[in-house]
């Protein structure tokens, strides 16, 4: 089971730089700023939560393909759950490729804040979800609360193998709830 590995300053600062951020300012000071409110994306109910789903499909039917695929990746290649949130919600409007895919479950494996979300987002997006989730949950080096939200969505899934029973140990949040709860709310917001 896997901790957080160290920030990369240069992906982060890579994800700040993509059409998801626009330049923006705090205490007086320049700095990029979401175009999107992360925070709605947390629980994904409510009529803040589909505004801002509404908000995202409209911006990625502006938006040049090739760089959307691009700036995507570089969401999910950072440690910040807040990318995590909007790229969840961007693959789940509907814009997805292998290669958005791939970088979607190397996030799942290496780990994030919301990975109940990545996970209910793989298990909306990729017909392949099974397949993967079985792979990712034998790897003892997948990161704790993907493992518990996989084996949660995951049919036949060998819950109670040891590493998900040393995962679920060490998870006081209860991925698998609440990646089960986010599937449905996902499915519920995105239709």
């Amino acid at each position: 089971m896997r901790e957080f590995p160290p920030i990369d300053r240069a992906a982060e600062a890579a994800a700040s730089q993509t059409l998801f951020f626009t330049d923006g300012e705090f205490d007086g000071r320049p700095h990029r700023v979401s175009r999107f409110n992360y925070l709605a994306f947390l629980s994904l109910t409510g009529s803040a939560a589909q505004q801002e789903v509404d908000k995202i499909r409209s911006f990625l039917a502006d938006q040049p393909g090739a760089q959307l695929e691009t700036d995507i990746v570089h969401l999910l290649g950072s440690l910040n759950w807040r990318y995590h949130n909007i790229a969840c919600i961007a693959l789940a409007a509907g814009f997805t490729s292998p290669r958005t895919i791939e970088a979607l479950w190397q996030r799942i494996r290496a780990g994030s804040w919301t990975a109940p979300q990545l996970v209910a987002t793989a298990a909306y997006v990729d017909a392949g979800f099974q397949e993967r989730a079985a792979d990712a949950l034998a790897r003892h080096a997948t990161y704790y609360k993907s493992l518990v939200a996989l084996a949660a969505l995951a049919a036949g899934s060998d819950s109670d193998s040891d590493i998900v029973a040393e995962a679920k140990a060490v998870d006081r949040d209860d991925s698998g709830a609440i990646a089960i709860g986010w599937l449905h709310n996902l499915r519920q917001a995105l239709g």
